[in-house]
């Protein structure tokens, strides 16, 4: 049966309308790119992301549309396709808008079989990927647990049994008139050796993984003892330790003595880090709700970068945020992404350092229900911080 030409001109309308619906429905974005790289068709998802409907981006690049100085980094796999004529694929993140993005490209050919366009299809897995990197991140975990709990108790009890003898050693040397140098010598030796059995705990205190026991802990008293140790100790000759509340009586819900380790293991740390002269501060306050939002008031504080434990939204239960962050050498940005990797250590000697104890942090404060965000700058310092569910207040506050 033959067709009018306006039955022919429906079927064919319907047909494109019906390919516009499918293409739209696509919640990822899609673009048909020519060979100088302005967009011939967007979906609406795609135009979404400039505030436009597709109509509106026809003729420009995206350049254009974002306003930037160089073409963003998916025309770079665009124009792959576009030079060898095959399918490309590529994850980016250097775009103009925040995030991680998988990009694949396919050619669309000629009748003479060259490139005359290219679609491009782009997924934001900003999600997944950071997913990904905490299941590796838990993994790691697992199997340093694995190996920690059949190292550290043999390796432990030959410890107890040298270090015995050494401190045996050492009363006799008092009475016997050894010289000075071999006294410091197994001084020396009695030193390292309390260091290896400091690792040893540690090792164990991560195997075991033990629950926290969870109370309402004020910190002004927690705070209070950190600080007045870390005055106290060795590394902080020359270095101003400052800790800031504005209100005094905050409570957080955590374990009181594993939050007591974690900053001090945060305050030696950045101590380790900062010259003399410098200064490690520590402050706490309520979360405002958005993270990027919270001035802490420290010119000093680097800007954003690193690693963050949460994934996907966050708690949205009252939380109180711990700051601690120094004036030190700051952390390189290729070594953000590894600074929780268990026995990992950003000091080029690792003299002073087991890879152990952002690790050992790390799974504490999870375990509380809390968060740890790392921030540093090269040349300016490094920031932690510590993100925990508030505990009712008792008191007023100052």
């Amino acid at each position: 049966m033959a067709h009018t030409p306006e039955e022919l001109f429906e079927k064919v309308a319907g047909a494109r309308r019906e390919w516009l619906a499918c293409f739209d429905a696509i919640t990822d974005w899609v673009f048909v790119k020519g060979p100088d790289l302005r967009i011939m068709k967007a979906n609406r998802a795609a135009a979404a992301l400039f505030s436009r409907v597709p109509q509106q981006l026809i003729g420009h690049s995206c350049q254009e549309l974002f306003s930037c100085d160089a073409p963003p980094a998916d025309e770079r796999v665009v124009q792959q396709t576009f030079e060898t004529g095959q399918p490309q694929s590529a994850d980016v993140r250097d775009m103009p808008v925040a995030g991680e993005f998988h990009v694949a490209t396919y050619p669309l050919q000629g009748d003479a079989g060259e490139v005359v366009a290219v679609v491009e299809y782009v997924r934001d897995v900003t999600e997944q990927k950071a997913m990904h990197r905490q299941l590796l991140q838990s993994a790691r975990l697992a199997a340093v647990g694995e190996l920690a709990a059949g190292v550290a108790h043999n390796f432990g009890n030959i410890l107890m049994g040298v270090g015995g003898s050494l401190e045996v050693m050492l009363l006799m040397a008092e009475g016997e008139g050894f010289s000075p140098r071999v006294v410091e010598r197994m001084q020396l030796m009695h030193r390292e050796l309390m260091r290896g059995d400091n690792i040893v705990k540690r090792l164990l205190s991560f195997a075991r993984g033990s629950a926290p026991c969870i109370r309402a802990v004020p910190l002004g008293d927690v705070m209070d003892g950190v600080v007045a140790l870390c005055q106290a100790h060795p590394l902080s000759s020359g270095i101003a330790v400052e800790w800031e509340m504005p209100i005094r009586h905050l409570a957080v819900r955590a374990d009181p003595a594993q939050l007591r380790e974690v900053l001090m293991n945060l305050v030696l740390n950045a101590l380790q880090a900062t010259p003399k002269g410098g200064r490690v501060r520590l402050m706490a306050r309520p979360e405002s709700g958005s993270r990027d939002d919270d001035d802490w008031g420290w010119a000093s504080r680097p800007s954003r970068g690193g690693h963050r434990t949460a994934v996907g939204e966050r708690p949205c239960d009252p939380r109180v945020s711990l700051l601690v962050g120094d004036t030190g050498c700051g952390i390189a940005e290729e070594d953000m992404p590894r600074l929780f990797t268990p026995f990992f250590s950003h000091r080029s000697d690792g003299s002073q350092g087991t890879g152990l104890g952002l690790c050992v942090s790390l799974g504490m404060v999870q375990a509380m229900g809390g968060e740890i965000t790392a921030e540093s700058l090269v040349g300016k310092g490094t920031t932690f911080i510590i993100s925990l569910p508030a505990a009712a207040r008792q008191g007023g506050g100052k």
